[in-house]
């Protein structure tokens, strides 16, 4: 299934749907393996963590 019918399908089912946010790709697999069935992931928070930014 692809990533957007994947994300519609989700948002049908659950009501509501709990999204996670992450700053990094490790975070988002980490909420993936505990069984969120959505994460974002934000540029701005990638570039902060990158550049040490809290």
């Amino acid at each position: 299934m692809r990533a957007g019918a994947a994300f519609r399908a989700a948002v049908a089912q659950e009501q509501p749907l709990q999204v996670v946010g992450a700053i990094t790709a490790y975070a988002a697999k980490m909420a993936q393996a505990t069984g969120f069935k959505a994460v974002y992931l934000s540029g701005g928070g990638v570039a902060a963590n990158s550049l040490g930014i809290p």
